[in-house]
């Protein structure tokens, strides 16, 4: 969907931007970037282009670490078969992948257990915990990813002799579980320096604690980093905020992926069609390792997802890759079927004035309900529970909108559910069939008041097509890793000149804009949109709004523009949609004009009426950036001076033959002048520029 209003964001402080560019030896736009996101000062902009290990946090600052410990190291010491119990998700199954390695480089007996979903259901579950103690003799069950509402389960295991610790991250119920210790970030009790850890984040720092055996880590050598692949992956599945020492850990374990992966990650990555030497980046995660890795929980046995992680063995990591690719086929033909049914209950007119919506229907796979929450939501743009009949018990995922907290607003009504937990954006629901009536109509009352606005689309910087070019990307992939919490820069960029319009998918639904940029074509995608892609055909010209990528196929490597809105231009009625965007692009204009190059000329014209005053500025320019690598910089120093590369290329010629200034490297000096000389004494300028 095309939001209905574009936003500038305010331009960064020029004075504070020039100091980060000087020190840190960055490009303009980058420096940009970082103001904009409040990092205005160079210590700032230092930890978070660099993390170090001052960013992290000592793990014996959460409330019963200690006590955790020393039950976790008895366990080990003594011999007590201890039981890991995991989640079925990304986070969950690289979690236990932590807490097992480390167990087992101590010598542990110890057996992992990855919950199914369909008959386990997420967290401790009684009849589980009941069947696996019988079966391992476990006398010590370690949770990871989960347990904070696993009270019956929990609370049974400890009456019956066998000690549980709990370390999680999810949103704390009412009443905790009397487990043996509770390791959260949010532990009432306690006050960790960072809420935003992931299962992964937590088990390590139990892993770190456990490993140093109570002495503090001094340097990144003391850390267990042979797990940072691990808890990278659990912090961007989970969607967790990319900040504080999260970021640091999120940088180094994208980078061990990429120079050492594990077998089961190579042989992942390689079905995923990621090629070599491609840069592993958050969206690797995201939009790759993720979705395979959750297809599995999703619509098998999660168990295959955690010997993928463990396996030291290529040739096996080939065919449980192989295995896993199957699955993520099937998962994505489930989630189109289910997606063409809940879709219609969606759209139903009876439904909408209900601000929360609950979609149910019978035999709907449970596996792929929360994709398709998530489908509808930014259809509908609402909050979306997608239900699903099974035995009696309609059981489903909910996804959230606009930042509201689903989870808290349910919560009020938890007295009518089966199960219930999960986090502010994301949440799992079982309503027994006779409840269901009701529990909808609760909610639809419940939120009869709430209102979500549509979210302004918040435009970092307008650009021209010709400054996106590989330097430019380079520059930009100086803030990865992106993601919540550090949200990727979106570029507008206004009456593009489109050299392609073409369709991709089996079913058609994706949309390809090919155009120019500076060093070669750009390709602008759009994915999952039909009514976009029949807009799109015979379009000729658009305006546009994205994120900047790269896509390297059979060796070759493309720049791309990750659309987050477009409009086309052709001469003809506009649309609604096509009045809120030029609306948009109208108060943009105003704002875009310092960074933007003239629009609408010829490069003669724009030489042509190139004046004596832009001389003087670019002198000024260069005058106060001495020390700038401008060749380096190009791109950012155009965009910076709204002017178009021969231009200014023409222009520094002029200066040369004047001897204003002379090349030194990529920099640009400005040489002292006992005499004032007119330009019309430059060669260049009389070729060029005079008449």
């Amino acid at each position: 969907m095309v939001p209905s209003n574009w936003q500038l964001q305010e331009q960064p402080d020029l004075a504070i931007s020039q100091q980060l560019q000087k020190q840190l030896n960055l490009n303009p736009v980058t420096a940009g970037f970082l103001v904009q996101n409040g990092l205005d000062s160079v210590k700032k902009a230092e930890a978070f282009l660099h993390p170090d290990f001052a960013s992290i946090h000592d793990p014996a600052e959460f409330y019963q670490m200690d006590v955790a410990v020393e039950r976790i190291q008895e366990g080990i010491f003594t011999g007590e078969k201890i039981l890991v119990y995991g989640d079925y998700d990304v986070d969950g199954i690289t979690s236990t992948a932590i807490m097992v390695e480390t167990l087992l480089s101590l010598g542990a007996d110890v057996t992992p257990y990855i919950p199914n979903r369909f008959t386990d259901g997420y967290g401790p579950n009684l009849a589980t915990y009941k069947r696996l103690i019988q079966e391992t003799g476990a006398t010590l069950i370690i949770t990871v990813d989960n347990g904070v509402s696993g009270n019956e389960a929990i609370n049974w295991a400890m009456d019956a002799g066998v000690d549980v610790v709990v370390t999680d991250h999810h949103a704390l119920p009412a009443e905790l579980p009397n487990a043996y210790a509770i390791i959260h970030p949010l532990h009432p009790e306690g006050n960790y320096p960072f809420a935003g850890l992931s299962g992964a984040g937590v088990a390590f720092k139990v892993a770190q604690a456990i490993l140093a055996d109570g002495q503090p880590a001094e340097s990144l050598v003391d850390l267990p980093t042979e797990f940072l692949d691990l808890v990278a992956m659990g912090a961007v599945a989970d969607v967790m905020p990319l900040t504080d020492e999260n970021r640091a850990f999120v940088t180094w374990g994208l980078k061990e992926i990429e120079t050492k992966p594990r077998p089961g990650l190579e042989a992942l990555l390689k079905s995923a069609k990621h090629s070599s030497g491609q840069p592993v980046l958050a969206e690797t995660i995201g939009f790759k390792i993720a979705p395979r890795l959750n297809a599995i929980g999703r619509l098998a046995d999660g168990q295959l997802g955690l010997d993928l992680l463990l396996t030291k063995d290529p040739e096996a990591a080939k065919a449980m890759a192989k295995q896993v690719e199957k699955l993520n086929d099937e998962r994505r033909d489930l989630v189109e079927s289910v997606l063409a049914e809940a879709k219609v209950q969606a759209l139903d007119s009876t439904l909408a004035d209900s601000n929360v919506l609950l979609v149910a229907g019978e035999n709907w796979h449970q596996g792929i309900l929360g994709i398709v929450a998530a489908r509808l939501v930014d259809l509908v743009h609402k909050p979306v529970v997608v239900l699903s009949l099974v035995d009696g018990i309609y059981k489903g995922s909910g996804r959230s909108y606009a930042g509201f907290d689903l989870h808290a607003f349910l919560a009020q009504f938890s007295e009518h559910y089966v199960t219930f937990g999960g986090h502010a954006g994301a949440l799992g629901v079982g309503i027994a069939a006779d409840e269901l009536a009701t529990v909808m109509e609760l909610v639809k009352e419940g939120a009869h008041d709430l209102t979500f606005e549509s979210q302004p689309l918040k435009i970092n910087l307008v650009v021209q097509p010709q400054m996106l070019t590989p330097g430019f990307y380079q520059q930009l992939s100086q803030l990865e890793p992106f993601g919540e919490g550090n949200p990727q820069p979106i570029l507008a960029l206004e009456d593009v000149a489109l050299q392609g319009v073409q369709t991709m998918g089996a079913d058609q639904q994706h949309l390809k804009l090919n155009f120019a940029g500076g060093r070669g074509q750009v390709e602008a995608l759009a994915f999952n949109q039909p009514d976009l892609v029949k807009q799109a055909q015979g379009q000729q010209s658009a305006t546009m709004a994205g994120k900047v990528g790269i896509n390297t196929f059979a060796g070759k490597t493309r720049l791309q523009l990750m659309l987050e809105d477009v409009a086309f231009n052709a001469v003809q009625p506009k649309s609604a949609v096509g009045q809120a965007v030029a609306s948009a692009t109208n108060k943009l204009e105003q704002a875009a004009q310092a960074i933007q190059p003239r629009s609408g000329m010829s490069l003669a014209a724009v030489i042509r009426q190139t004046t004596n005053a832009d001389f003087a500025r670019l002198y000024k320019y260069l005058y106060s950036h001495q020390d700038l690598d401008v060749i380096s910089h190009l791109e950012s120093v155009l965009s910076e001076l709204s002017m178009q590369e021969k231009q200014f290329k023409l222009m520094i010629q002029v200066f040369l033959d004047l001897h204003f200034v002379k090349m030194n490297a990529g920099t640009i000096l400005c040489l002292p002048s006992t005499s004032k000389k007119p330009l019309e004494d430059s060669v260049t300028y009389q070729r060029y520029f005079a008449g």
